[in-house]
């Protein structure tokens, strides 16, 4: 009993010292905080103090002699860790029970009922409760029998009660520890985060760290230990490895002299700004503070925790989880800005070029990972399955992170052999029901969504190798999130929320928010699986377009939708970007049609995706509407430049995803010139009227049933010329900015920062304003060349359509061809095209070409595109070759093109 009175007593002055701590970092006594933390943290012997504060080097040196007895370069067991060292871990257990007369259900029952909590708030059993109980249960007994066997019933009541004794101080010894650990949590968790920073330098903090991490782990991973306290032990290891990967990655990121490299140049290097060519050298004081076999060691210790936990202590094994993920960020190389010339290294260079400490750590500890082999495995995968809900939510985080690096694939192997990827493509059926629910008004818990969140990012994850892609498909998860009818209940959207207005910021989202939550994750895994099936393409696309047909009410609704907020254009842009790889009429043959009228069908839906998505250019290309939309004032500055990005990038992948689309379908229907799918009139008229003097004037929409006209794809192609110098402007004066952060102006820096850290800005040191201003700068440099990549795209697909239907107009079309109307040279047939185009069947869409398609209108045609694409036009397009093109690749088309183009125009015209 004295040793647990003398836990108590020292788990409160633990907690006294944190308070103490907490407090004086508060108030800014930074003398009386750096002496306690000397205290508690100095591996070397202490200073004596005098009465001012100082003292001669031969009274110093007599008085270590004479207490410490030992010389000044010795070391000491840091304080922290003898405090540690106080608890014992392991925990003698009482021998079992063994009753002869008592039922032992029974007994436990009585021992459970008979349990208080004492003063010191330790649950023990009340003895003499249990004394009168089981005194009680014999004096109730009758007969003969009973009176001759008192005398062993009474000597088995004192064995119970000495083994409820034994117990009792078990529970009271193992409350002691539990609380003398969790004080001395609090304490390190306080040293770390209240604490100023600059008390303890960076290379000290990860060896304390380093310290702390081994002795925990060498306590609790004995045999012997008890598995009560593993859970404590477990949440000061999360915290420990969150802020070890913090300092690593701090200090990666602080200047020091590199040999060889100019200011600039290693700032940027060791902000994650550049990447660099200087070799391991300059780099590797990233990872020197505590050395890779130490960083190896505490992993190894991690995974052997995760695996002495078993089967069960799922709340344990989430905060391991926890730790293992901010182990593996260490290794997670920073963003680099795309400078658009960083890709203009030969594929040689980038083959001997070499190894950073980046690649060296993750390829060391996905070595260590595989070590363990299926032990591991089975475990992380049977929690991401059916684990505990923020456990399993932990587990398919860190089998994400694994499966990112594992380039070995061994366990999306496992994965696949074992049935769990089965398993959780499955359970999306489960899913459903449960996210049915959350798109009532008022919603229940959200736990459901973040799972389906959690667990479509893993399989996001899974789609984005060739190998991963085909395993998904054959476990079928595109049939299953077909006949998943929660993507049917698209709410209709609040009217407030119309054209990316802000409605009053809640901690649940609308329920159109919570829809988008739900579907986004959908479009994104079946782009990524049509991305990454290269062989399998046919195949992937056809599931695809059954997923897209069997909710065609929701797809149908999205490509309608007149709304402008950030989060229709993205649904948009998503959905483009899947039907223009999968709604093409080369795919129905891979379905199992039984059917004509089945086939029909199928090609109504194809001709319908068509139609809308063709009017998609006419609201998005280039439409003032839109563009001023993207332009509109926001209730919060940040979020009005953050939303704008967002919104500028959404818009361009529309329009890119649908000139892939066109481009999609003139190839694959017609590959000769003599017979091509016109999908745009030679009419000119749309690009006359947006170029005229009015450009803030509304632009009609085109009516569904009626194609587009070329002069849309000339609109678009200026369009995307001065959105592309626009973009070159900003990526060219954020590179030179952030070569030069120091030298910007502090309002400048501050706008910057605000972007990242919205609150607070004015707080923070110079030198995390300068981080934060790079972290900005890189985005912006990346989301910009992003932009850059995407207007290209557009102009060389713009250039290549334009060129295939001038080739047909001007030298193929015959005036015999008014007789089949522009419409009759799809593959669909004059009738089945007709059903899918048109909505009135009053309309003859036979007329309706020969009034609209005339030989009028090649003329005018030729007048008129000889003017549009002018020698202006077509030296910004060669600019842009030149700028762009030539940098980023060896092959070259804009130039062809548009040689093409004149050459057409300028024959035609003679």
């Amino acid at each position: 009993m004295g040793e647990m009175s003398a836990m108590n007593q020292m788990s409160w002055l633990i907690k006294t010292a944190s308070i103490e701590l907490r407090i004086t970092s508060l108030n800014r006594q930074r003398s009386h905080t750096q002496r306690l933390l000397h205290l508690l943290l100095d591996d070397v012997p202490s200073k004596p103090y005098t009465a001012d504060g100082e003292v001669g080097m031969e009274e110093e040196s007599r008085n270590l002699g004479r207490f410490l007895h030992f010389d000044t370069t010795s070391k000491v067991r840091r304080k922290i860790l003898c405090i540690l060292d106080s608890v014992q871990f392991s925990q003698e257990i009482p021998d079992a029970l063994q009753l002869d007369f008592f039922d032992r259900s029974q007994i436990d029952q009585v021992i459970a009922n008979c349990e208080h909590k004492n003063r010191r708030g330790q649950t023990v059993c009340n003895v003499k409760l249990l004394h009168r109980v089981l005194v009680a249960e014999i004096n109730a007994l009758q007969g003969m029998a009973a009176i001759g066997q008192r005398p062993l019933l009474m000597e088995e009541i004192n064995t119970i009660l000495q083994y409820v004794v034994e117990r009792n101080k078990l529970l009271q010894c193992l409350h002691a520890k539990l609380h003398t650990l969790e004080s001395w949590r609090q304490l390190v968790e306080i040293i770390l985060t209240a604490c100023p920073q600059d008390l303890i330098p960076t290379e000290h903090r990860q060896l304390i760290i380093r310290d702390l991490l081994q002795d925990l782990h060498s306590k609790i991973l004995d045999d012997s230990a008890a598995q009560e306290l593993m859970s404590i032990v477990a949440g000061a290891v999360f915290t420990l490895t969150a802020y070890l990967s913090q300092s690593i990655r701090t200090e990666l990121k602080q200047p020091m002299v590199a040999p060889g490299l100019g200011h600039s140049q290693y700032v940027q290097m060791l902000d994650g700004s550049f990447s660099t060519t200087a070799g391991k050298e300059s780099l590797s004081a990233g990872f020197a503070s505590i050395g890779d076999s130490s960083l190896h060691m505490i992993l190894r210790n991690l995974l052997e925790f995760i695996l002495k936990t078993g089967g069960g202590f799922q709340r344990v094994r989430a905060h391991l989880y926890g730790s293992l993920l901010y182990y593996l960020q260490i290794a997670q190389r920073p963003d680099e800005p795309d400078t658009l010339e960083s890709a203009h290294k030969s594929m040689w260079e980038r083959l001997t070029a070499p190894e950073d400490v980046f690649s060296k750590l993750q390829g060391e500890t996905l070595s260590i990972i595989e070590s363990y082999g299926a032990a591991l495995m089975e475990v992380i995968c049977r929690d991401a399955c059916d684990g505990h809900d923020i456990g399993r939510m932990l587990a398919l985080a860190l089998l994400d992170r694994i499966v990112s690096v594992d380039k070995n694939q061994q366990w999306l192997l496992y994965l696949s052999n074992s049935g769990y990827l089965k398993v959780l493509v499955d359970s999306l059926s489960e899913d459903d029901i449960a996210l049915r629910n959350l798109l009532t008004p008022q919603p229940p818990v959200l736990k459901a969504l973040y799972i389906y969140e959690s667990k479509m990012a893993f399989l996001t994850r899974v789609a984005k190798s060739q190998q991963g892609a085909l395993e998904l498909l054959r476990s079928g998860v595109i049939v299953r999130m077909a006949q998943c009818q929660v993507y049917d209940m698209r709410p209709e959207a609040d009217p407030h929320g119309v054209f990316g207005m802000r409605e009053t910021p809640v901690f649940i989202p609308a329920p159109v928010e919570r829809y988008r939550q739900i579907l986004l994750p959908a479009l994104q895994l079946c782009q990524l699986i049509l991305t990454s099936s290269t062989a399998q393409h046919m195949q992937a696309a056809g599931q695809v377009l059954q997923f897209l047909i069997t909710h065609s009410d929701t797809i149908q609704s999205i490509l309608r939708s007149q709304e402008g907020s950030l989060g229709s254009l993205q649904e948009l842009a998503l959905l483009t970007g899947i039907i223009s790889k999968a709604a093409l009429p080369g795919v129905l043959n891979e379905l199992d049609v039984l059917n004509e009228g089945s086939m029909m069908e199928l090609q109504g839906h194809i001709g319908r995706f068509q139609r809308q998505c063709l009017g998609l250019l006419s609201r998005f290309g280039g439409s003032d509407r839109f563009r001023q939309l993207r332009m509109q004032e926001d209730s919060s500055p940040v979020d009005r430049v953050n939303k704008r990005d967002e919104m500028e990038l959404a818009v361009q992948q529309i329009c890119s995803n649908v000139m892939e689309y066109c481009q999609a379908l003139m190839l694959q229907n017609f590959p000769n010139f003599q017979q091509t799918v016109c999908l745009f009139t030679p009419s000119l008229s749309e690009s006359a009227s947006r170029d005229g003097p009015r450009p803030d004037s509304q632009v009609s929409i085109f009516p569904s049933w009626r194609l587009p006209g070329l002069g849309i794809i000339i609109y678009l192609l200026k369009q995307s010329a001065n959105d592309f110098f626009t973009y070159y402007d900003i990526h060219r004066q954020s590179v030179v900015k952030l070569q030069n952060v120091e030298q910007l102006p502090p309002d400048e820096i501050k706008e910057l920062c605000q972007s990242e850290m919205p609150v607070g800005v004015e707080k923070i040191s110079t030198t995390q304003k300068y981080a934060l201003a790079r972290r900005r700068l890189v985005k912006i440099i990346n989301s910009r060349a992003k932009l850059l990549s995407i207007c290209t795209y557009i102009i060389e697909t713009c250039l290549f359509i334009l060129w295939r239907h001038l080739e047909y107009y001007l030298l193929h079309w015959s005036a015999s061809d008014l007789q089949d109307s522009l419409l009759s040279n799809t593959t669909f047939g004059m009738r089945r095209f007709q059903d899918t185009l048109n909505t009135d069947n009053n309309l003859d869409l036979r007329s309706l070409g020969q009034n609209k398609f005339s030989k009028q209108d090649i003329e005018m045609l030729l007048r008129e595109g000889a003017n549009s694409i002018g020698e202006s036009l077509q030296k910004r397009l060669l600019d842009i070759e030149s700028l762009y093109c030539k940098v980023r690749s060896r092959h070259s088309f804009i130039q062809a093109l548009v040689r093409r183009i004149k050459g057409l125009l300028r024959v035609s015209r003679g």
